[in-house]
């Protein structure tokens, strides 16, 4: 039997896949598991035991991807856009399992209700429901794999200190971003060495942040793997709403989310660590919230260092 995940999303909407992976792999020891994802999925997935096929939404490559998936026997998709659910009718595997939220959603052979108030793995662990799998026997931790060599080539490599707290600030979505100032307050009332991450597109923003917080800044400097291990060496990570949290939960590491616009209702809190949120009226905003609804951008300051601080030093 030929089983496919199909998640097409983001760094953190991939890990929070890994559960059903790992459910499957439990459940049908002897299934060929594959997972359509973005080309970065194959270094974030090492070490599980599937068939990855990458998928960057080119308009050519969505019709070219059919070709490479029909000949599975069923398809699990967390993804919701229209796309995924036509590609993957399309594609004539004939047991398609979505949420009824999914943009045509009557496309899939079997729907489930996607609620929020729950936490995302939970969510998309209700995908295998239609397969019989009973909720005993589903596996709920997320999980990547870096081993102790990547760990040691990266501390030498960044010559990082024997511990430490890895500060991500950064997101795909800027209104899920806590303002600059408070992250400098924080970097400069923490005891331990920090370490700051993101990508290339959040250089200028850490720049602001380096000349006012003595740290290590590694922003656009690491490779996803390297992220991996530097997040795997740390004591504590502390982030947006966004990928670090879970990349730090899947490695075993507590992480604090300090949320902005979103909010732990929509189920992408840490599973290890805590979280603050706002207190105001408008919050939270949506999952992903490109323009802010009252235009105060309130949210972005609402929730005060001293309170992160707080939380940061409880769990150091």
């Amino acid at each position: 039997m030929k089983i496919l995940i199909w998640q097409t999303a983001y760094l953190g909407d991939v890990i929070l896949t890994t559960p059903i992976i790992r459910t499957l792999k439990n459940n049908f020891p002897d299934a060929e598991l594959g997972f359509v994802g973005r080309s970065f999925v194959g270094e974030l997935l090492k070490g599980y035991p599937i068939r990855f096929i990458p998928f960057n939404k080119g308009f050519f490559e969505s019709f070219s991807i059919i070709d490479k998936i029909k000949d599975h026997h069923m398809v699990l998709s967390p993804h919701i856009s229209a796309r995924s659910a036509l590609l993957l009718f399309l594609s004539g595997i004939p047991v398609r399992i979505g949420f009824d939220r999914s943009e045509l959603s009557w496309l899939y052979t079997h729907t489930v209700a996607h609620t929020w108030g729950k936490h995302e793995v939970e969510r998309n662990l209700d995908l295998l429901r239609p397969l019989g799998i009973r909720q005993d026997s589903m596996i709920k931790e997320t999980k990547l794999f870096v081993d102790e060599e990547e760990t040691k080539i990266v501390r030498e490599k960044f010559r990082l200190p024997e511990e430490y707290v890895v500060l991500a600030p950064f997101s795909n979505f800027p209104l899920k971003e806590w303002y600059a100032e408070g992250w400098i307050e924080l970097a400069q009332a923490l005891d331990l060495p920090k370490v700051l991450v993101g990508t290339e597109k959040d250089l200028r923003k850490a720049m602001h942040i380096e000349k006012k917080a003595k740290l290590i800044n590694l922003t656009g400097k690491t490779s996803l793997r390297e992220l991996l291990a530097v997040v795997s060496g740390a004591k504590l990570v502390i982030s947006s709403d966004s990928s670090p949290v879970h990349i730090a939960n899947a490695l075993g590491i507590p992480a604090i989310c300090v949320y902005t616009s979103t909010s732990p209702s929509y189920g992408f809190y840490p599973t290890i660590g805590s979280y603050l949120t706002p207190q105001i009226p408008c919050s939270p905003c949506s999952p992903n919230p490109k323009k802010c609804k009252t235009g105060s951008y309130e949210c972005l300051k609402a929730v005060s260092p001293e309170d992160v601080i707080k939380k940061a030093n409880f769990f150091l």
